[in-house]
């Protein structure tokens, strides 16, 4: 899903939240929602080797399908686990609402990620599965043409179209559209 969509979603159930003046809770929906995108970035410059930190190239990075390591710590299933049990024996609101917010993003992530990779989106979803893939974005992702991103920060920020739906035909240069069958 795009990072706007995520946006927009968590900023929906932040609200509920916040309506019943829940505060805590909502700003763990926030973080656990939107803000777990952070290890894109974290992958971005550590894995991926990349020094242009401008929201714009970072963004067209991940649009166009370019990610060479997929580690993505905050992405996975064995936290999650983790982070259940301790918000179940816990009962903090702010650990409850990271749970719920982050369940959220990684289940709109499947939907929509899904259809961006001939491989088993949900085994992507573990840690293990991609460490014992070495992270290669291309082996746990499958390798496909370079997609096309949309054209300037917003459109691709707020896209919702899948990245895969636009891409360059390799022979020709220009952009087409791939159909999934």
């Amino acid at each position: 899903m795009s990072p706007g969509g995520h946006l927009v979603t968590t900023a929906a159930a932040a609200a509920v939240a916040a309506a019943h003046q829940q505060w805590a809770l909502a700003a763990g929906i926030v973080a656990g929602g939107f803000l777990i995108d952070v290890d894109h970035a974290v992958d971005y410059v550590l894995f991926d080797g990349h020094r242009d930190l401008r929201p714009g190239a970072f963004l067209r990075h991940y649009s166009e399908g370019r990610m060479r390591r997929a580690v993505l710590v905050l992405h996975s299933w064995e936290l999650f686990v983790v982070l259940t049990v301790l918000a179940w024996t816990s009962g903090a609101p702010w650990l409850i609402g990271y749970v719920g917010g982050g369940l959220m993003h990684l289940a709109l992530d499947l939907i929509y990620n899904g259809q961006l990779t001939p491989h088993s989106i949900v085994l992507f979803y573990s840690f293990v599965y991609r460490a014992a893939h070495r992270f290669e974005a291309a082996r746990l992702l499958g390798v496909g043409p370079p997609r096309l991103a949309p054209e300037g920060f917003w459109a691709a920020f707020f896209g919702t179209a899948p990245p895969s739906a636009a891409v360059l035909d390799s022979a020709t240069g220009h952009a087409g559209t791939r159909r999934r069958g």
